[in-house]
C-alpha cells in the first residue's frame, strides 16, 4: 500500500454537496483515511468564486497513475470541463498532491487552500507512521 494525500476543491453553488460526494468517493478508494475539516478559501487568482476545500490522507491499494485516473474520471463525470475551468467554474477539483511522502504538486502544496487541511491532518497525527 502506498500513502497519498489528496486536495479537494469546489467553487460552484453546490460546492458543499460536491465536496461531500467526492469525500465519500475517495474514502471508498483508500484505506485508513484521515480527513481535514471542510473550509472556505479565497480563489488564488483573486477573481473566481470562493472555494470549499478539504484534504484527505490515506493508503492506496492502487498504483499512482491508476489513482490519478480515477480522480480525473470523477471530476469529468461531475461536471469538470476545460471550458468551465477557463471560465473560473470548478465543480470539483481532486488532486493527488503527495505520494509516498513525495510532493507531486509543489504549487498546490505551498498554497493556502491545501495547507489549511494539510496542517490539520499533521496536528491529528495523520502522518506519524511515515516518519
Amino acid at each position: 500500500m502506498d500513502t497519498c494525500t489528496i486536495g479537494l476543491g469546489s467553487n460552484t453553488p453546490d460546492r458543499e454537496y460536491q465536496i461531500e460526494q467526492a469525500t465519500e468517493f475517495i474514502l471508498g478508494l483508500l484505506e485508513k483515511c484521515s480527513c481535514s475539516a471542510v473550509y472556505e478559501s479565497a480563489p488564488y487568482n483573486g477573481k473566481d468564486a470562493p472555494y470549499l476545500n478539504a484534504v484527505i490522507h490515506g493508503l492506496s491499494p492502487m498504483a499512482q497513475d491508476d489513482l490519478v485516473k480515477k480522480l480525473k474520471e470523477w471530476e469529468s463525470n461531475h461536471g469538470r470541463t476545460q471550458m468551465k475551468t477557463f471560465e473560473g467554474i470548478v465543480p470539483i477539483d481532486l488532486d493527488l498532491v503527495i505520494w509516498n511522502s513525495r510532493i507531486l504538486r509543489p504549487q498546490d502544496f505551498e498554497r493556502h487552500y491545501f495547507n489549511v487541511g494539510y496542517r490539520q491532518l499533521l496536528a491529528q497525527g495523520a502522518f506519524q507512521d511515515e516518519i
